[in-house]
């Protein structure tokens, strides 16, 4: 049996630009996520500084792969961790 790597609505950049009726749906390449493991948000490249400009406090990015290989998955009370 083979594990497939599922992507859902949760691995896109969700950012909604000003004046937009929908969110960037870019798949998300990166993540921010705070020092503890707690995952804050999935972002595209084009979109990172506007997601960062709303963070407090302090935050990691780490790229997709090295999130999952951190085995963070979906921690964070945002995201039902």
């Amino acid at each position: 049996m083979t594990t497939e790597t599922h992507r859902d609505l949760a691995d896109y950049c969700e950012y909604l630009p000003d004046g937009c009726r929908q969110p960037c749906y870019a798949p998300a390449m990166l993540v921010l996520v705070r020092p503890g493991g707690h995952t804050l948000r999935f972002s595209c490249a084009e979109h990172l500084a506007a997601w960062a400009s709303r963070i407090q406090g302090r935050y990691l990015v780490l790229e997709w792969d090295e999130w999952e290989a951190r085995d963070r998955g979906y921690c964070g009370a945002t995201l039902g961790g």
